[in-house]
């Protein structure tokens, strides 16, 4: 199904700039090849026969690269580039990131060869996206300090929006809260100025995260409802699968569950709907929190192994760590203590190398947890004492009081 869906997008994309006749024949010229080289292959073994009009498959690399050379051969080059950024952002979209990676760098190429800046900026600025996605934050700022300079000197203030949304994701990841929320609300501001409300919807939640982050659950909420006014007003349904997952976040932070659980559920409806892989991974997760904290280890067992299933079907190692970290206090909960540890210091590895600051602290709290769940008091003490840190160094002050408050029961046991 997602194949197929992946096809049908990738021809929509390029029948926005070919001819529909030109299109068709590839189509069909595709078709009676293969049908060649079925005939062929069964003069020797039996093969299953395809139906001669079913679709052909464009995320198939030998089909996609032909049907790359017909666009070359057909369209301006400033077309090609926007085929192929749009190809990309449907790899994207369903997280076939090391495929989006490659259409955002052809794009970056022809961009360089039409001498036309924007489109080489653009190309700069979504294949940043993707290493940011892919936790390369190195590379990720690389090509975003590229397009930002571009975008600068051509005076395009949405894109540059959209730069320092990237950005501010980027050091949010990290754990640099207040450098993010610089970002964020620059681009709520280039936003606003150009009249973006997608992007300000956009620009709303991400603020709202940053809120969520350091504990005031409540403005995060209110950043949120504002997003979510701007979000249904262009009908952004995967911005708004991912603005019900933060809210679900938010309500499970205030131990709200059962409203969390309602949002979750939303999220999860609308990226189906779209057929987002990765965020119908996040709102899964998302579930498994709610019912490990519900005690209904089994549900929340069977929801992270999907998602874990997921997260590696779309190369997302952050979110993959983060399930490992879910994973490991539900077999702590079954009192399958090596597993959990294994798991934890697995989340925990993870972390550490892509430098996500909250989820390390986190992590190290759990296996402080687990710690004293195995009568280990000195090495919860270092865990907690590790978490508190990690949290502090981040700004999630709610977090670095729960941290203090267990290294206090801690210490307190001593004496």
């Amino acid at each position: 199904m997602t194949s197929e869906m992946v096809s049908e997008q990738i021809l929509n994309v390029v029948k926005t700039y070919c001819q529909p006749n030109v299109v068709t024949g590839l189509m069909t010229d595709f078709q009676k090849s293969e049908a060649l080289e079925r005939t062929i292959g069964t003069k020797k073994r039996a093969a299953p026969v395809r139906r001669q009009n079913s679709p052909v498959s464009l995320d198939n690399q030998e089909k996609l690269d032909r049907l790359i050379t017909l666009c070359h051969s057909r369209l301006p080059i400033e077309d090609v580039c926007e085929v192929l950024l749009g190809i990309g952002d449907v790899f994207k979209a369903h997280g076939e990131m090391n495929r989006a990676e490659e259409m955002y760098t052809l794009a970056l190429t022809k961009g360089e060869e039409s001498g036309k800046k924007g489109y080489v900026a653009e190309a700069y600025m979504r294949r940043g996206e993707v290493y940011s996605r892919k936790a390369d934050w190195r590379q990720s700022n690389a090509d975003l300090s590229r397009s930002r300079s571009i975008f600068s000197a051509l005076r395009h203030h949405d894109a540059l929006g959209r730069v320092e949304n990237i950005l501010g994701t980027n050091y949010a990841e990290q754990g640099k809260i207040t450098q993010a929320a610089g970002f964020f609300a620059r681009a709520l501001t280039l936003f606003e100025k150009t009249r973006q409300t997608q992007m300000a919807g956009v620009a709303l939640m991400n603020l709202g995260i940053i809120c969520n982050i350091v504990g005031d659950f409540d403005s995060a909420l209110t950043h949120y409802r504002r997003a979510q006014s701007c979000l249904e007003e262009v009908g952004d349904l995967n911005r708004l699968a991912e603005l019900h997952h933060n809210m679900g976040m938010s309500y499970m932070s205030k131990h709200l569950l059962n409203e969390a659980i309602r949002e979750f559920d939303r999220s999860h409806s609308l990226s189906a709907t779209t057929r987002n892989i990765p965020l119908m991974a996040l709102a899964g997760l998302a579930k498994a929190n709610v019912y490990y904290l519900l005690h209904d280890l089994p549900v929340a067992l069977q929801l992270v192994n999907q998602s874990i299933e997921q997260f590696t079907q779309t190369h997302d190692r952050l979110s993959l760590a983060d399930a490992y970290k879910v994973k490991g206090m539900i077999h702590r909960d079954m009192r399958s203590f090596d597993a959990a540890e294994s798991y934890l210091q697995t989340s925990l590895r993870i972390n550490v190398e892509l430098n996500n600051q909250v989820n390390t602290g986190e992590t190290y709290f759990e296996l402080g947890l687990l710690a004293i769940t195995r009568k280990s008091q000195a090495a919860a003490l270092k865990a907690f004492q590790q978490a508190k840190a990690t949290f502090k160094k981040v700004g999630a002050l709610e977090n670095v009081r729960k941290a203090q408050n267990q290294i206090a029961a801690l210490e307190a046991e001593k004496h």
